[in-house]
């Protein structure tokens, strides 16, 4: 998780997204990109494909199984 929230934030950093843009670009709720950045929830496997494609990454870059 800890993983996940890093390469989420450092990603949105890199597009200069804050959580309402990247909630509105994905069509993933604000609260439910709070609560992974919070480390409260984790995300569904549809939405880290959907961050995945968004950012150009793949699903095992923003899980922390590899590397870019």
């Amino acid at each position: 998780m800890n993983v996940f929230v890093e390469r989420l934030r450092e990603l949105m950093e890199f597009k200069s997204l804050n959580i309402v843009q990247l909630a509105k670009n994905v069509n993933i709720p604000r609260s439910t990109i709070s609560c992974w950045l919070l480390k409260t929830r984790l995300p569904k496997i549809d939405a880290v494909v959907q961050l995945a494609d968004y950012f150009n990454v793949t699903t095992d870059y923003l899980l922390g199984r590899e590397d870019i």
